[in-house]
């Protein structure tokens, strides 16, 4: 009997203790087991420059390319501001080469003509002038005897001041006319050419930014990715900076977990994890912990139990290294750490 007894409470230790057993270790696993979702890097494709969208070329869910055309601005504006910059380069190109191969014969003929006709309005202005200097003499010599009034003579002496000015006038046409067929006789200085280099420089720069401004307003990809989100619509005016296309990279998912400080010292940067997906529950896929915050938080409270949100935790970022083809963005997922 007493035989009996001792085996019974022998059976009876050994399946408290292996019940004991299970439990530590069930509770041990779920201690290193964490929820989170799968969510993907997210890139917003916006225009440098703002206009018209006359072309978008993607719809949402749509696969795109790096490089990929995702949209189109109105460019007539932008064009005709690049045939303008041409215009500008052409000409300054032709002044130049006409500097640097020295006045032409119908130039030098054209500025003999100019010198000529000053001469001649110049000397046209002569017996006007003396004319009216003569009568102005008179006229004071009559109103010195009484003969006129003094309103006689101040209106002949404005007629003769009138006429000095145009005189003079005539003057300094000659010497510039005469300046310039000087310059082309004795050809153009090197201070010359060398600001018409630099004209010539500055309305390429003009033509290089007139075509990048073209080119900025075709819209393309900066990456791999599907299209997320497309938030605006064709005749639509945006702004420089508007998202025009939300792009999500497939190969670049993870999972963020949040940490109990207790457990941190436990895990690393670079440590491999398990990943089961609530779509794949008898598949693991593995993971790399990306992140560790080193500022503690409040447990999110979209996130875990009631009484864990009181808790403080740190975020781990967790990079999803295999599975890319199977496991998507929105996905629930459970994180064992190893």
């Amino acid at each position: 009997m007493k035989k009996k007894a001792v085996v019974v409470i022998i059976v009876i230790v050994f399946i408290a203790l292996s019940v004991l057993g299970d439990r530590y270790l069930n509770r041990s696993a779920e201690s290193n087991l964490f929820s989170g979702t799968i969510e993907g890097t997210e890139l917003s494709v916006q225009p440098e420059l703002g206009g018209k969208i006359v072309e978008l070329l993607v719809s949402e869910g749509q696969v795109i390319k790096t490089g990929d055309i995702i949209a189109k601005l109105d460019d007539s504006q932008a064009k005709i501001s690049l045939d303008t910059a041409k215009s500008q380069q052409t000409q300054a190109q032709a002044k130049l080469n006409d500097l640097l191969g020295g006045a032409r014969a119908e130039e030098i003929k054209r500025l003999e003509h100019l010198v000529s006709q000053a001469n001649a309005n110049l000397l046209a202005l002569e017996p006007n002038l003396k004319f009216e200097e003569d009568n102005l003499s008179r006229n004071q010599k009559l109103y010195e005897s009484g003969a006129i009034s003094q309103q006689i003579v101040e209106a002949q002496q404005n007629k003769v001041a009138t006429l000095k000015a145009q005189y003079q006038g005539a003057q300094e046409s000659v010497k510039v006319a005469q300046a310039g067929l000087d310059q082309a006789l004795a050809g153009y200085t090197q201070p010359t050419i060398q600001a018409q280099r630099a004209a010539v420089d500055i309305a390429a720069q003009s033509v290089k930014t007139a075509e990048l401004g073209i080119n900025k307003l075709t819209i393309k990809s900066p990456a791999d990715g599907q299209a997320l989100y497309k938030n605006v619509e064709v005749g639509q005016v945006v702004n420089p900076g508007t998202t025009l296309v939300t792009i999500l990279n497939p190969n670049d998912l993870w999972i963020k977990i949040y940490v109990p400080g207790a457990k941190l010292g436990e895990i690393e940067m670079g440590e491999t994890v398990a990943i089961i997906a609530d779509a794949y529950p008898d598949k693991k896929f593995k993971g790399k912990i990306q992140y560790i915050s080193n500022q503690a938080e409040f447990t999110p409270k979209n996130v875990q139990t009631k009484e864990e949100r009181t808790t403080t935790v740190y975020s781990v970022k967790i990079a999803v290294i295999e599975g890319q083809d199977q496991l998507k963005a929105g996905m629930p997922a459970d994180v064992t750490l190893e």
